[in-house]
């Protein structure tokens, strides 16, 4: 009996299914979403944090005018990107559906997504270096201090886990 299916016909439906499932995964609400997801919760612990810093380093006006700029402007991105994300996903599952869907645009578009959500961690963090260059000697060693516990505290089963960064 012969297979009404080509190998190139099941090629390619593999690559649609195989890119779907990976900008669905990448969109997901669990990952990102509006309601609450690991990246909103861990930037509530992150925020926590950086209260307790802002706190340590006792900020003349000046530097707490900075402060103000990058910590609105972090909580602005995160939200403004949480929505372009979960727009995208609506967006990209419903091309996905349609028969004949073009999945080089869809992943064009996941890419400038990306390219984007770039840049803004880019000005954010451009904002945090103002407020870390107005500090003085005695503030830069305080905020030393308090990333470089946050690093050692990555490396024993933060973010990167157990093993660091490359599971070594």
């Amino acid at each position: 009996m012969k297979s009404k299916f080509s190998p190139r016909l099941l090629v390619a439906a593999l690559v649609l299914a195989l890119g779907a499932g990976g900008a669905a995964f990448a969109m997901s609400p669990e990952r990102c979403g509006a309601g609450g997801g690991r990246m909103q919760h861990g930037m509530g612990y992150h925020l926590q944090d950086m209260s307790r810093l802002h706190g340590e380093l006792k900020l003349d006006a000046r530097q707490e005018a900075l402060w103000q700029d990058a910590e609105q402007f972090s909580q602005t991105s995160m939200r403004d990107m949480r929505e372009q994300m979960r727009k995208h996903r609506e967006e990209a599952l419903a091309a996905v559906s349609k028969p004949g869907a073009d999945l080089r645009a869809i992943l064009k578009q996941m890419d400038d997504l990306r390219d984007g959500g770039r840049q803004q961690r880019e000005a954010g963090r451009d904002r945090w270096l103002a407020v870390y260059d107005s500090l003085d000697a005695a503030q830069k060693e305080k905020a030393r201090v308090f990333f470089k516990g946050k690093l050692e505290r990555m490396g024993q089963g933060g973010r990167y886990g157990p093993r660091g960064p490359a599971g070594n």
